[in-house]
């Protein structure tokens, strides 16, 4: 579930596993050291944890969750950056994220940088609240979201803010959607 940014700082995605919650990226603050192994043991103790939103564009811009910014502010019950770690699903339902079927496992490709996004299914989504990366009510069997992060020289940045994203795949019978 990890993978590097253009300037080598470390990316890790998360899913919260449940009908209705989001896709989540941590990005550590400071890059990999290659010659120093002693340096790196404390790379995801600093770091800025961000949230989805799939755009109908076919863009998925990644919205930081930092307490004071945007709607985590006192007024809205987030009075320090605990909070926000803490209470972090409210806090994406507050930065207008995408609610998603259930996004249970993140797999970056090697090889082009591509993200895999498994998403196991909400058989509870109605009509009304299908979405673009989440084209099914009823999603009883899942699908799969791939996410392409820009590139920077030729490799992919996976500290960029906004990525290209699509449906790769719903899984299930077609006969028997």
């Amino acid at each position: 579930h990890c993978a590097l940014a253009a300037d080598g700082r470390v990316v890790v995605y998360l899913g919260d596993d449940w009908e209705y919650e989001y896709c989540y990226r941590f990005v550590s603050d400071r890059p990999v050291n290659p010659t120093d192994r002693a340096a790196n043991r404390d790379l995801l103790d600093h770091g800025t944890l961000s949230v989805a939103r799939f755009d109908a564009d076919g863009t998925v811009a990644w919205l930081p969750l930092i307490w004071n910014h945007g709607r985590l502010t006192v007024e809205n019950g987030f009075t320090s950056q605990a909070d926000v770690a803490l209470y972090t699903r409210r806090a994406a339902d507050l930065m207008n994220a995408t609610p998603m079927d259930s996004p249970e496992g993140f797999e970056p490709d090697p090889v082009t940088g591509h993200v895999f996004i498994a998403l196991t299914g909400n058989e509870d989504r109605k009509v009304d609240e299908v979405n673009p990366a989440n084209p099914r009510p009823a999603n009883k069997h899942g699908h799969i979201l791939e996410m392409m992060p820009p590139t920077v020289n030729g490799k992919p940045d996976h500290g960029a803010d906004r990525f290209d994203w699509r449906v790769l795949l719903l899984c299930g019978d077609p006969a028997n959607p």
